[in-house]
């Protein structure tokens, strides 16, 4: 019996090896995470070794002993060059992140594409984690090459690269990779004009839809507020709720600022004169000059733009944010949406070499998300 149990254990051992040997990787190798060094402003970066988990207190690197190596940010998030993935051959896996290393061009962009559509084929009954992972990579390499085409290009390539994250959210709940998959998707509605359709992604992130820290479902929550007053007037008492209820448990001032320029804006009531949505952009211009905060100041401008807007005051709006382009420019997001706004309101005044000036101007930019 013993030696019978014995042989057992040596055959069972035996093919663990042989599936490790199969997938061409050791077993239980860990993750390469590539993090923004925080405490040097010349682009560094440190690289850990174990695994990115999501929990209440952030995006935790759990070493292999279940220590935690950092508590990260994920716009901090680098890369992250997976280990132990079941199912894949390591040889392919390294290959095709040496592939995206090398890119250069369009073509480089499609070669990768295919690789990693590839790859989930090949994947077809692996676990949900290298699924995750190569729909993930997928997905992101895809928008890079809408990211790097022209306007006529990009029209042929937006709706299937949205697809592709919305099918994706869709599938997946949890893990790091839900976060930076739900801002490109949320970004990709705005690049659009669809507040609506974000502003429903963002309800979902900031509920129970997804495993997400505190941090990260109170960020959603104030996009949640500034898509529903992007929509337009009729969204403004939804917007004003969520932000009331936000306000509740504001800590930061900045966090209060930003929820009182919100509030401001949205206690505007839809089909209100023109008056009253410019006595709301005086109001907005009061809190940016109490505040130095350069991330507040966006936003108060950016609601200023969209107030103008709901007013038919296209060119007061414009000035509003060319300060959020030109000026207070620190949070991407805001300069997006202040890009996209401009682009807009060149094309509505038939002013063509300004639009296509931001048409080129948003085509750069995209390239630094």
């Amino acid at each position: 019996m013993i030696r019978q149990a014995v042989r057992g254990i040596v055959i069972l051992a035996s093919i663990v090896l042989l599936l490790d040997v199969a997938i061409g990787q050791p077993s239980g190798s860990p993750d390469k995470v590539v993090i923004r060094d925080k405490d040097k402003k010349d682009g560094s970066t440190k690289t850990y070794e174990g695994t990115l988990k999501v929990g209440p207190g952030g995006f935790q690197l759990m070493s292999s002993d279940g220590k935690v190596l950092a508590v990260v940010s994920p716009a901090d998030i680098v890369r992250v060059i997976p280990g132990d993935l079941v199912g894949v051959d390591r040889g392919d896996m390294l290959a095709q992140l040496a592939l995206e290393d090398n890119k250069k061009t369009r073509k480089d962009y499609e070669k990768a594409v295919l690789g990693y559509k590839a790859m989930l084929d090949k994947a077809a009954s692996a676990p949900p984690k290298t699924k995750q992972f190569l729909a993930f990579k997928k997905a992101q390499l895809s928008t890079k090459l809408l990211d790097e085409s022209d306007d006529e290009e990009w029209a042929k390539l937006i709706d299937p690269t949205l697809k592709e994250w919305d099918d994706y959210l869709d599938a997946y709940k949890t893990g790091w990779e839900v976060w930076p998959a739900a801002r490109t998707n949320a970004r990709l509605y705005t690049e659009l004009n669809k507040f609506k359709e974000a502003g429903k992604l963002w309800k979902q992130l900031a509920g129970k839809d997804y495993e997400l820290p505190a941090d990260l479902k109170l960020e959603a929550t104030l996009q949640l507020i500034d898509a529903y007053i992007r929509e337009g007037p009729a969204a403004y008492s939804s917007a004003l709720k969520v932000a009331e209820d936000a306000a509740k448990t504001a800590a930061s001032p900045a966090l209060k600022d930003k929820l009182a320029i919100y509030t401001r804006a949205a206690r505007v009531e839809a089909n209100s004169s023109p008056e009253v949505l410019i006595a709301a952009v005086k109001e907005i211009e009061d809190k940016i000059a109490a505040t130095k905060e350069p991330t507040v100041r966006a936003i108060g401008y950016g609601m200023i733009g969209e107030l103008y807007l709901a007013a038919k005051r296209p060119r007061d709006a414009m000035w509003a944010f060319l300060w959020v382009e030109t000026v207070y420019n620190q949070d991407k997001d805001e300069v997006l949406k202040a890009m996209v706004r401009l682009t807009q309101i060149f094309k509505a005044q038939m002013d063509d070499d300004h639009e296509k000036l931001y048409r080129e101007k948003l085509r750069r930019f995209r390239q630094q998300l």
